[in-house]
């Protein structure tokens, strides 16, 4: 899974795969699950688009896609 700023941004917000740990994929029930420790999530507000892919051999399956946006914090 990969977060940019906007479609087409060649930098990345932040990054999950099965490598780095934040991405597991369970192949009995099919289900991916990606976790973000808080430390990468503490990103500037704005909108944010991502996008989530799984790669077999020379495929590339696009699962997952869309858009958020991050608000700041009223209460300190």
């Amino acid at each position: 899974m990969t977060v940019r700023p906007f479609a087409g941004a060649t930098n990345t917000t932040f990054t999950a795969t099965l490598a780095n740990g934040y991405m597991t994929f369970d192949v009995l029930v099919g289900r991916v699950t990606v976790n973000f420790p808080a430390s990468i999530t503490n990103i500037a507000p704005g909108r944010y688009v991502y996008d989530l892919v799984l790669t077999t051999g020379a495929t590339v399956t696009r699962i997952l896609e869309g858009q958020f946006t991050v608000t700041p914090g009223v209460t300190v």
